[in-house]
């Protein structure tokens, strides 16, 4: 069995780079463990306690900050790299107008791709950066922002925290919006 560490929690764009990995690099069967942040990949990696780790490393906004700092901070070998078009939507606990809403959270990369348009969009709200995509959705589901909170996750965390509402999923900015993963080992 193949530990594979993803940045992210169940439901992020990088669970599904693992799966498309595993399966293209025969790395079946495989566990996934959830580290939500490209650092802990990297030292779960140094510890021995995954053979793989995934996580994004560019997208239409630029690299991945995150990344960066710890792609400096340990030595690996890349295996793989795949593109994939991520769909963001915008969730939240309830329908109301625009200007309802006070706060944006999400990874600071969907912020930095959907900036101008939540902007004009969503004046009043304010950027706040998370950990992970599906993280903030996580949070809003389990009632931990307040009702004039937004976050942007992947469409498909719909399917896991079904007491969300889509707000706005025709995002003009994630036309085109590929992203680059990397699936990662250690150096032999």
């Amino acid at each position: 069995m193949y530990n594979i560490g993803i940045q992210g929690i169940k439901g992020s764009s990088c669970e599904k780079a693992a799966e498309i990995f595993a399966k293209r690099n025969n790395l079946i069967p495989f566990k996934k463990l959830f580290l939500i942040t490209t650092y802990n990949v990297f030292k779960a990696l140094k510890e021995k306690r995954i053979n793989y780790g995934t996580f994004a490393y560019s997208s239409k906004a630029g690299m991945v900050e995150e990344t960066q700092k710890a792609i400096n901070n340990f030595d690996f070998e890349k295996i793989d790299e795949l593109k994939l078009e991520i769909e963001h939507a915008i969730f939240g606990i309830s329908m109301h107008p625009e200007q309802f809403f006070k706060k944006i959270i999400s990874h600071p990369q969907a912020l930095k791709e959907h900036e101008s348009y939540i902007k004009k969009k969503y004046q009043n709200a304010r950027l706040i950066p998370a950990k992970d995509t599906s993280y903030a959705a996580k949070n809003l589901s389990e009632g931990k922002y307040e009702e004039t909170t937004l976050v942007i996750a992947p469409i498909d965390v719909i399917k896991l925290f079904k007491n969300l509402y889509v707000i706005d999923k025709d995002l003009p900015t994630k036309k085109n919006s590929l992203t680059l993963f990397y699936l990662v080992k250690n150096k032999d």
